[in-house]
This record gives structure tokens, sequence and C-alpha cells, in this order.
């Protein structure tokens, strides 16, 4: 399944990086940027694994944040279409400062 993301992903990730991008400006300042993988997830399906980094007052505020921004994704990326499967993890600056995993810089 791996082989089917890599051309799934290329011809996909202007379309994402663009919904990405008006995603971030509309919820500003409560997120502060996305990024994102594609890689098959656990059944082997493709998938898109967004990594969302929230300020710290969004995250003190469980849900409410995250529900709109996952809600607004799929209105601008339609994940059937796309042939994908979207997940989505939440972190706060806080957090990520303490845990400084690159993947979330």
């Amino acid at each position: 399944m791996l082989e089917l993301i890599a051309p799934i992903g290329a011809a996909r990730r202007p379309q994402i990086n663009a919904a990405i991008t008006e995603v971030v400006k509309e919820f500003s300042p409560d997120v502060v940027h996305i990024r994102y993988d594609l890689k098959p997830d656990w059944s082997g399906d493709p998938a898109v694994y967004f990594r969302v980094l929230l300020s710290d007052e969004a995250s003190s505020k469980p849900g409410v944040v995250s529900r709109k921004l996952e809600k607004r994704m799929e209105e601008l990326l339609d994940f059937l279409w796309l042939e994908l499967f979207a997940y989505y993890n939440f972190r706060s600056v806080s957090e990520q400062a303490v845990l400084q995993e690159k993947s979330w810089a």
C-alpha cells in the first residue's frame, strides 16, 4: 500500500498545503501551525496524519478549536475524493516546548 501513497500524496500535496494555509489564517492565533505526513494507517489504507500545534489558550478549551478545525479541513479537502483517511493530533505550545519533537516544529 505504501507505493500507492507516494503518487496520491505527490498529486495532493498542493491542495493539502493550500487548505492548511487557509485554516491557519482563519484560526490564528489559536492554531500556531499544522504539519502532516502521508502514510498508511493501521489497516494499510492511505492516510494523512495532521499534527496541529495550538496556542496554550486554545488548548485550555478541549475540543472547541479541534472540532471546528477538523470540520473546516473537511470542507476544504474532500478526503473521499483524495482517497485519504484523515487523522488529527493536537498539542499545545507548552507541551511542544517540553517534548521538543522535530516533527512538530
